[in-house]
């Protein structure tokens, strides 16, 4: 049977445009999704947040880092030092450090040595007591004997004198000027120059004490690398040691010692440098021979599957199993075509038109079997262009209800 649709024979007939689909279907799409929309939204948005403002400000974490604000870092004194008039320098390699010193020209840089890893070896701390004076921030005892063979170690604050303030002790300058300083977990030293004594000498015991320095001042210690950090720069007397320390000179170079200072033989490996040589190009190699294989099986039939025939499939589960692909499919118009068809073919058998009736035979039969105008049937059986499954339920059941009413006579 030929189904024709012939719009000239029912020149009043209501015609709707056919709209495009797919701005309806994104309006769906965003009304379904528009929670998860939302959640992704505002996560993209706290990211974006994230890296802008960290973008803005320092981003180090590093201890003693000038460029670090937090608690362990030590922004606030070299903040302090600049406004003094002091150029703060970060460095961390010695050949930069070496760079540094020798710009500002002799005598005007101090060094500041903040090693905690061990990272630089004797000949690198016998290049770098050489540049000039020096300051080092809780040092190891190698370290001391590589630099300066007048100051040793002593060993760490006892647990008792952890959290009290040490007195100067002494009559140099800048330990008088603090007047009292933080034990904290620091270090002990013995030198020439002592301060800040937390063991008393006695009897066959040699002064120690949280600073010490050699006569002529070209070595300096600090035992308590926390009187520098941002958290305890206001305690005590602890800034104005640091300061009183650290501007002596018109530059201070803040020295931390990094992987840069490791020698070639004594830096860690990679992977690359692990790896044997054959393994890239073999790896290559397997990789495109894959890729090939599965090109080649990929397009080959699989085994075929016996099944026992013949096989009996309701008519119903046929009709369900075609509507559910559809609606996965988002095939709305496919399934109204299917619909239309389908009543046409009906009407047309229930009105005995013959195979070759058109949709205009269908029409003005259904005229004469129904109270509605050839308009609103035109309209319905004809014209109608469901987008949404909404649309497409309701057109459904006009088009059952209408059937209904012309069969029914």
């Amino acid at each position: 049977m030929t189904l024709q649709r012939s719009p000239e024979a029912f020149p009043g007939a209501a015609r709707r445009k056919n709209l495009p689909v797919w701005p309806q279907r994104f309006r769906e799409g965003l009304r379904r999704h528009r929670f998860w929309l939302l959640i992704g939204s505002a996560f993209l948005l706290v990211t974006l947040g994230i890296l802008v403002l960290g973008n803005f400000g320092p981003r180090s974490s590093a201890a003693l880092a000038v460029d670090n604000p937090g608690p362990n870092g030590a922004m606030a004194v070299a903040r302090v030092l600049h406004s003094q008039g002091v150029t703060v320098q970060a460095t961390d390699s010695l050949d930069a450090t070496m760079t540094a010193v020798g710009s500002a020209g002799p005598g005007r840089s101090t060094v500041l040595l903040y090693d905690p890893g061990s990272l630089l070896d004797k000949a690198g701390l016998t290049r770098l007591a050489a540049a000039g004076p020096l300051v080092l921030v809780q040092p190891g005892p190698l370290t001391l004997r590589a630099v300066t063979g007048s100051i040793t170690a002593a060993g760490p604050v006892p647990d008792s004198s952890a959290s009290s303030a040490v007195p100067a002790g002494c009559s140099n300058g800048d330990a008088v000027a603090a007047g009292r300083i933080d034990a904290g977990h620091g270090q002990l030293y013995h030198g020439e120059v002592v301060c800040f004594p937390v063991r008393a000498a006695g009897a066959g015991q040699v002064r120690s004490g949280l600073f010490a320095a050699t006569a002529d001042g070209r070595a300096t210690v600090l035992g308590n690398s926390a009187i520098l950090s941002n958290d305890r720069l206001a305690s005590s007397g602890n800034a104005a040691l640091a300061l009183r320390t650290l501007g002596k000179t018109p530059q201070l170079v803040w020295y931390t010692p990094s992987l840069k200072d490791l020698r070639t033989s004594a830096a860690p490996k990679d992977l690359s440098q692990l790896t044997p040589r054959w393994v890239l190009p073999a790896g290559i190699w397997l990789l495109i021979v894959a890729c090939l294989s599965m090109l080649f099986k990929g397009r080959r039939d699989g085994p075929l599957v016996p099944e026992p025939l013949p096989v009996v499939v309701k008519a119903a589960e046929t009709a369900v199993g075609r509507a559910r692909l559809y609606q996965d499919a988002r095939a709305t118009e496919h399934a109204a075509a299917g619909l239309r068809a389908g009543t046409l073919m009906r009407l047309a058998q229930h009105f005995r038109l013959g195979a070759a009736a058109g949709v205009d035979d269908v029409l003005r039969a259904a005229v004469g079997h129904s109270n509605r105008s050839a308009a609103e049937l035109a309209d319905i059986l004809v014209w109608v262009r469901p987008t949404t499954d909404a649309a497409l339920l309701r057109w459904a059941q006009d088009l059952d209800i209408l059937e209904k009413e012309v069969t029914s006579r």
